[in-house]
C-alpha cells in the first residue's frame, strides 16, 4: 500500500543524464533512488506524521537532517552532517494558484544526486520549479535544483518589490504635484510587507556566509552553489531594506504635509474667528434687552448698527496688521 500510495508525498522527480526530467511514480522511487545516475526529487508534506516513518525507510539521511525534516522547529537553520547539507529556509506561500505575502518555511536535506524538501502549506517557488520541468528546465545536480527553488524565491520576491515600488512612485508623484491624499494605509502596507520579508531573508543572508561553511568540507559544486545564493540573498536583502527606507521617508514626508494642511486649516480657522469677534461684540451689545441703547430710536438705527460692526472689524484687522501678524493662510 505505501508503495501506492506513499504518505504524504507530494511529488518525485528524477533528473536524468539525458537532460530530462521526469515525474517518478510511487512505485519506482526505490529504482530511482538505487539509480547511480542523475539525481532525486522527493518533495513531501509535513501534515502527515507517517511521512517520517516512509521517508526514513527509503532515504539514509543522517541524524542532523532527518531532524531537520521533521518540521517541529521552524527556526532558519543551516547545518552539514556526513555529506549532507539540511536546514530550513523561507519561502512565499501559495494561495489557489496565486502567490501571497506570506512566508512559509522550507525544510530540506541535500546532496550531490538527492533532495529531500518538506513543508506545511503549498508553497510559490517550489511550484514554480515544478512547473519549469514542463519547460525543458534540468539542473545537473540536486544542489542547483536547491538553488533554482531559492532562486525562485527571490524572483517571486522582487515582483512583490516592483509593485510595491511603483505603489510608492504613484504616492511620491502625488506628493511632489501637492495632489496630497492620504496614502498612509498603503504606505503601511508596504512598509508591512518590507518588514515581513527582510526578517526571513535577513536570516538567511547569515545562515549562508562563507564564513559559517568553514570545515564543511563540501563539493565543488555544493560549495559553488551555496556562494551564489550568498551573493543573491545579499542582493535582495538591499533591494528590501532600500523599499523599506523609501517607504518610511514618504511616510514621514506625507506626515509632515498632512500636520502642514492641518495648521493652514486651523490657521484660516482662527483668522476667521479673530476677525468676527468685534463684530459679534457689537451685535452682542446691541442684542441686549436694556433701556439706554444708542440708535434704539428713529429707522436708521439697523444701518448704524452695521456700520460700527464694519468698522470695529476694519479697526481690528488694521490692528493685527500694524502688529505684524500675518494673515495669509
Amino acid at each position: 500500500m505505501d508503495r501506492e500510495h506513499p504518505p504524504g508525498l507530494v511529488g518525485a522527480w528524477r533528473g536524468t543524464a539525458d537532460g530530462r526530467v521526469k515525474l517518478v511514480p510511487p512505485a519506482q522511487i526505490d529504482e530511482a533512488l538505487a539509480a547511480e545516475d542523475g539525481w532525486v526529487w522527493l518533495h513531501v508534506d509535513l501534515v502527515d506524521q507517517r511521512m517520517q516513518g516512509w521517508l526514513t525507510g527509503r532515504c539514509t539521511l543522517p541524524v542532523a537532517a532527518r531532524a531537520v525534516l521533521d518540521g517541529h522547529d521552524e527556526s532558519l537553520v543551516l547545518g552539514h552532517e556526513a555529506g549532507t547539507t539540511h536546514g530550513v529556509v523561507v519561502d512565499l506561500q501559495q494561495d489557489m494558484e496565486r502567490t501571497s505575502t506570506a512566508v512559509g518555511r522550507l525544510h530540506f536535506a541535500v546532496t550531490d544526486r538527492l533532495l529531500v524538501t518538506a513543508r506545511r502549506h503549498p508553497l510559490a517557488a517550489v511550484d514554480r520549479v515544478r512547473r519549469s520541468f514542463g519547460e525543458g528546465f534540468c539542473p545537473a545536480t540536486a544542489y542547483e535544483l536547491f538553488e533554482a527553488i531559492v532562486a525562485a524565491f527571490c524572483k517571486n520576491t522582487n515582483l512583490r518589490l516592483k509593485e510595491a515600488a511603483a505603489l510608492l512612485d504613484a504616492v511620491e508623484d502625488r506628493l511632489v504635484t501637492e495632489r496630497l491624499s492620504d496614502e498612509r494605509r498603503s504606505l503601511k502596507e508596504i512598509r508591512r510587507l518590507a518588514v515581513s520579508l527582510h526578517r526571513p531573508v535577513g536570516g538567511m543572508v547569515a545562515l549562508f556566509e562563507e564564513e559559517d561553511r568553514d570545515g564543511w568540507m563540501l563539493s565543488e559544486t555544493a560549495h559553488a552553489t551555496l556562494q551564489r545564493l550568498s551573493t543573491r540573498l545579499e542582493r535582495l536583502d538591499r533591494e528590501i531594506v532600500m523599499l523599506n527606507d523609501r517607504a518610511r521617508l514618504l511616510q514621514e514626508e506625507m506626515a509632515a504635509e498632512l500636520a502642514d494642511e492641518s495648521n493652514r486649516s486651523l490657521k484660516a480657522m482662527a483668522v476667521m474667528s479673530a476677525l468676527l469677534l468685534p463684530g459679534t461684540l457689537v451685535v452682542g451689545v446691541f442684542g441686549m434687552n436694556t433701556a439706554g441703547l444708542p440708535f434704539s430710536r428713529g429707522e436708521s438705527g439697523f444701518g448704524w448698527a452695521v456700520m460700527l460692526g464694519v468698522a470695529a472689524t476694519a479697526l481690528f484687522y488694521w490692528l493685527l496688521r500694524r502688529a505684524g501678524i500675518s494673515l495669509r493662510f
